[in-house]
């Protein structure tokens, strides 16, 4: 893994960058940005259309409430006033007292609720795309995010520059055509709780996910929805997919791993199996999409 900013001046002078104040200035440094970027709606008065874009704060906090469990009503004063702005300074800054894991919970929820609304996406981009420097400089915060054309940017674990750019390659390539996106849902979802996992039941569901992810991708390639994931150790099948042997017997073993956690007849794994896990499904996704696409 990369250093993190200013690693090497903190040392010079005996220190140690601290992953509680490099959480805490994140949660503060994002604060800023998200109230400044999302100023359309965050404070609508001064900006064109300024009726709409409170209809649109409204109708944002709302839902963002409602995904929280908030009672909406508690973060307005008075009619006009910017509830969620106060919502960003309690709930998605440096004042809230929840875990690492829980606050990047609620920024991914804004996101995704402000996503909805193309009117404001070019300020959720330019949010985004500030957000993805300031992960980069700090890789020890584990967490990357991945920008999407059609959809809300997905904040996603990271454990090196290589897995990281592995992960991003993969669900570009799966986003970039819509017949993947079953693929791309399974393997997204496998990701975002690899972010949030603690108990070895939570790896396993991972793991689901990404057997689900190649399950969809075969049924694509092979254009049959009766194929799936087993069908790999197949000759005819794994010759549509563009295996040779070698790359067949070293995915059959990959499904059969995943299969034995699946079914519970394995239980000794963790964090860095459910990570190869992921890494070698990133790699089956990218070698038969860009296989397939050559043929086409």
């Amino acid at each position: 893994m990369s250093e993190n900013l200013n690693q090497n001046l903190y040392s010079r002078f005996g220190l140690q960058l601290d992953l509680r104040i490099i959480q805490n200035g994140c949660k503060k440094y994002f604060k800023k940005l998200t109230i400044n970027i999302l100023g359309p709606i965050i404070a609508p008065d001064p900006y064109e259309d300024s009726a709409k874009l409170w209809n649109i704060q409204s109708a944002v906090l709302g839902e963002v409430c409602r995904q929280l469990f908030l009672d909406m009503d508690d973060w307005y004063n008075t009619e006009y006033s910017s509830g969620l702005k106060r919502l960003v300074e309690r709930e998605i800054s440096d004042d809230f007292s929840g875990s690492f894991t829980e606050y990047l919970l609620r920024l991914q929820i804004l996101f995704n609720v402000v996503a909805k609304y193309g009117f404001i996406r070019d300020e959720l981009d330019q949010l985004a795309g500030e957000v993805e420097k300031y992960l980069s400089d700090f890789p020890i915060l584990g967490v990357t995010i991945k920008l999407y054309k059609r959809k809300a940017p997905q904040i996603l674990p990271t454990i090196s520059e290589k897995f990281e750019g592995e992960i991003k390659n993969t669900l570009g390539l799966l986003e970039a055509d819509k017949k993947y996106e079953h693929a791309l849902s399974s393997f997204e979802n496998g990701l975002k709780e690899f972010l949030l996992v603690k108990t070895q039941a939570q790896y396993k569901d991972v793991i689901e996910d990404m057997y689900a992810a190649c399950d969809e991708l075969v049924k694509v390639i092979l254009n049959n929805k009766n194929k799936g994931f087993k069908h790999i150790q197949d000759k005819k099948e794994s010759q549509k997919l563009g295996l040779n042997g070698h790359q067949k017997e070293l995915y059959k073993n990959l499904r059969l791993w995943m299969d034995n956690i699946k079914h519970g007849s394995l239980k000794n794994f963790g964090r860095i199996d459910t990570e190869m896990i992921i890494s070698m499904v990133g790699s089956l996704i990218r070698f038969v999409i860009l296989k397939y696409e050559q043929k086409s």
